[in-house]
């Protein structure tokens, strides 16, 4: 029937007068009683049964996953998923984790986004030398649709209607450009040597 505390709740030890952490051995020597609960008396029925089918094995822990099943064998991944809190998908998260793409570049992109970058930066408005450096990398790319507005950039990293290749491109040197800008204004943040031009 499974497990007494799933099945009857915290109370289940007072109950039936099985301590909570107790094995089905200790259990088969627990004095049968009469309940005027139905569950309890099917419950003291199946541990008679079980007593007398017993076998000399070893109790073995089970480990439990999200559809409710009890596993001899560990799952991380169905673990993991099981305590994950699941969300769904921003619509830009194609734009930062794609194949090919070098993960810190990702992963400072993703910072940026979140507003979460150590240097204060807001990304919204790519402005000044920023500006300078994507309209060098961008503007024979992107031609009439080049842009320096953050949403207007984030809707050209989605279009489908441009080929792979493109938009490979497009999301990369943004992912690029985005580190190290970050990483320039980082260190002179901490008073280190700028990068030579």
């Amino acid at each position: 029937m499974g497990c007494l505390k799933d099945l009857l709740g915290d109370g289940s030890c007072i109950d039936m007068g099985i301590l909570i952490n107790a094995t089905v051995e200790e259990s088969w020597r627990h004095r049968r009683r009469s309940h005027r609960v139905l569950i309890l008396n099917r419950v003291e029925e199946e541990i008679e049964k079980s007593r007398r089918s017993r076998v000399n094995e070893e109790d073995i822990s089970l480990w439990l996953n999200g559809k409710g099943q009890r596993k001899k064998v560990f799952s991380t991944k169905g673990t993991w998923e099981f305590i994950r809190e699941k969300k769904l998908c921003c619509e830009w998260a194609d734009a930062l984790w794609f194949k090919y793409s070098t993960p810190r570049y990702s992963f400072i992109l993703w910072m940026a986004m979140k507003g979460r970058l150590a240097t204060g930066d807001k990304i919204e408005n790519l402005e000044d030398y920023s500006a300078r450096i994507w309209e060098v990398l961008m503007k024979e790319i992107l031609k009439d649709q080049y842009t320096v507005r953050w949403i207007a950039i984030l809707r050209l990293m989605r279009d489908s209607t441009r080929c792979k290749m493109q938009l490979f491109i497009i999301k990369y040197m943004l992912q690029a450009a985005v580190y190290m800008i970050w990483r320039e204004r980082n260190r002179r943040r901490h008073s280190e040597a700028n990068t030579p031009t």
